[in-house]
């Protein structure tokens, strides 16, 4: 029969204390391990809100292009729907243009 001696004895024939220090270094190593992790992952959640930062300042800086281009694109279309003919217009046109016929809207009304 065992009795409560028996527990204390030392369990494959290593003494108490190796086995503290082994259970010790087994916590340790777990905690290592979860530290380790835990830096992984917020290392990551930082990399992750600056990419999405970066991303939301190049898409805001897309919307602002976007935006210039529509006002650019409503005062060409103004002009040449509603631009004035005259001779400084018209020879405005013949020096910035490739194709004089594009210049054709400008050209003052013969009278």
């Amino acid at each position: 029969m065992m009795g409560p001696l028996d527990l204390a004895k030392p369990v494959l024939g290593l003494a108490r204390w190796v086995w503290i220090a082994l259970a010790l270094a087994l916590v340790l190593l777990l905690a290592w391990l979860i530290a380790a992790r835990l830096d992984s992952t917020v290392e990551t959640i930082a990399t992750t809100a600056e990419d999405r930062g970066a991303t939301r300042a190049v898409v805001q800086g897309q919307h602002q292009t976007l935006e210039q281009l529509k006002d650019a694109n409503d005062a060409e279309q103004d002009l040449r729907t509603g631009g004035e003919r005259s001779a400084a217009r018209f020879d405005q046109c013949l020096q910035d243009s490739r194709r004089p016929a594009a210049c054709e809207r400008y050209r003052p009304n013969a009278r």
